[in-house]
């Protein structure tokens, strides 16, 4: 953190070298954003990687993603609680993995078709109504994480990490990681006991 007249600011070091994270005139929202921000790198280097099948490897590959991936959630986190959204650590991790990913094959899978997704939060803006909905009716706190079959539903984590289809309907894949390879190799999520939106 470096110390201005007129403002204090965070710089991030990564991979590709030092840049400015934040900038504000007040110390204390400074002092908060550095200490969230050493308490993200630490969860990213104690988080172990998990050994994917190398069909679901390939696929999150063609996509970007390779093991300690770490991207920067600031931007989704703001704009999202701007409209309306409260991000949960489950969701902050996933989104340092996966956020940004785009998945754009389809084809046959195991129970279903496997769909394209879009592993960007922001498409989900304007739908924080739907989430809480859903979220009420199941008892936890939905995140969105991004779209299914380019816009067709969204995808959303809960704060245990369940992954769930939200649409007018509700369906989920399980719980991460075993969600992730659900999702890719085309498995059927499970419906939800309404099937009606609230």
């Amino acid at each position: 953190m470096f110390a201005r007249p007129d403002s204090y600011s965070v710089v991030a070091r990564s991979d590709q070298g030092d840049r400015v994270a934040f900038e504000t005139a007040d110390p204390a929202e400074a002092v908060a954003f550095a200490a969230r921000l050493v308490r993200d790198q630490q969860a990213a280097r104690t988080t172990g990687s998990h050994a994917w099948s190398a069909a679901v490897e390939t696929v999150l590959r063609d996509a970007g993603w390779y093991p300690g991936r770490n991207v920067d959630t600031t931007v989704w986190r703001e704009r999202l609680e701007a409209d309306g959204f409260r991000i949960h650590s489950a969701a902050e991790d996933f989104l340092r993995e996966f956020g940004g990913l785009t998945v754009a094959s389809g084809g046959s899978g195991i129970t279903r078709a496997r769909e394209p997704f879009d592993l960007d939060p922001l498409l989900a803006m304007g739908e924080d109504d739907r989430f809480g909905e859903w979220g009420e009716e199941i008892g936890q706190h939905l995140f969105p994480l991004g779209e299914l079959d380019h816009g067709h539903a969204f995808l959303g984590l809960d704060e245990h990490g369940e992954l769930y289809v939200v649409a007018n309907w509700l369906a989920r894949f399980g719980r991460m990681p075993d969600a992730m390879e659900n999702l890719v190799l085309g498995v059927m999520p499970v419906r939800m006991p309404r099937s009606a939106h609230p």
